[in-house]
């Protein structure tokens, strides 16, 4: 007899793909999937409500269910204890995307909500990180095995054929001061023959347009489905994060895209990449490598090659499943 399993997640059901490639194929084994019904990522006030709420929100949506496994695929802090305390039989898999303490805290306020986290850590009946390097951090400081599980994408989605524009690099992602686009800026007024075009909107968004030069241009909010169209029409992809130590253990979505596209990818160095190519540190290592990458397409090619044979959503889903079973 299968295992009655839920898959717990803040976003909704049709939103879920465009944070975790692998949902639709562990969605079709049969698993229960209990989030939010609406979930609006934009709205910074409402998504802060709605991340505090769902602490509290997610174990209400187990409780007295009779699951044999609970897979919180929503790296949230700390609400996974919570469901194993109204869930005590059942088995509770935390999968862990984000390090969100470390995003948002520093100091000892960081310190005591992460003493807090730890013993969350400590209640899941399992762990999977989504890097070796976070797997390592987490093992350090829970004191517990704790095995790793590549972040996907799903090439079906990134499929799309179009006009290539010639030398146009291309940015996409939620717009906060976080994130560092004035990087791309700074590197489009060191390239005034080459066209950068940033795709997102948040509260950032009209800063970076009050100080972008005129090669910069601002295509606003896309839905999921159209980003493959402007990854086909880009030169060289961008994806940026802060300095934020929470980001030296995450591979962002746009690397992956635009990997599985084809387009060589540039990335602000982190502990994730290894010993990638392709990360630079400043803005002139930025502007040299985006002066070379548009010579060399082929390194998109061999980034695609990687990303098949390793982060592939259907292959992800698999090595979940497997776990979720093996409980």
């Amino acid at each position: 007899m299968q295992k009655k399993i839920a898959l717990l997640h803040r976003h909704p059901k049709d939103r879920i793909k465009e944070t975790n490639a692998a949902f639709s194929y562990l969605a079709s084994k049969g698993v229960d999937v209990l989030t939010y019904k609406t979930f609006d990522r934009l709205n910074g006030f409402q998504k802060c409500v709605k991340d505090l709420m769902w602490i509290f929100y997610a174990p209400l949506l187990v409780v007295f269910r009779g699951y044999d496994v609970i897979y919180c695929d929503d790296s949230f802090p700390i609400y996974p204890a919570l469901v194993k305390l109204v869930s005590p039989k059942s088995k509770v898999v935390l999968r862990i995307g984000d390090l969100h303490l470390m995003y948002y805290f520093s100091g000892w306020v960081y310190e005591l909500l992460h003493w807090f986290e730890k013993i969350a850590w400590r209640m899941a009946d399992e762990i999977i990180a989504i890097s070796e390097p976070m797997a390592e951090f987490i093992c350090y400081e829970s004191k517990r095995d704790v095995g790793f599980v590549l972040d996907p994408v799903d090439p079906k989605y990134f499929q799309c054929e179009g006009a290539k524009v010639e030398k146009l690099v291309m940015f996409h992602g939620y717009l906060t001061a976080n994130k560092r686009v004035d990087l791309l800026i700074r590197a489009a007024m060191q390239l005034p023959d080459v066209d950068f075009v940033v795709i997102g909107d948040g509260p950032d968004k009209k800063r970076l347009m009050s100080i972008a030069p005129k090669n910069v241009f601002f295509k606003g909010w896309v839905p999921f489905k159209s980003i493959p169209r402007h990854i086909a029409a880009c030169s060289i992809g961008v994806a940026l994060r802060s300095d934020n130590p929470g980001n030296d253990y995450v591979v962002t979505s746009p690397f992956l895209q635009y990997g599985i596209m084809g387009k060589p990818c540039l990335v602000t160095k982190r502990k994730v990449f290894g010993d990638y190519l392709w990360q630079f540190s400043t803005v002139d290592q930025m502007v040299k490598m985006i002066k070379y990458l548009l010579n060399h397409p082929e390194e998109g090619e061999k980034l695609k090659e990687y990303v098949l044979e390793n982060h592939a959503a259907e292959k992800i889903a698999g090595e979940i499943w497997e776990i979720l079973l093996s409980l």
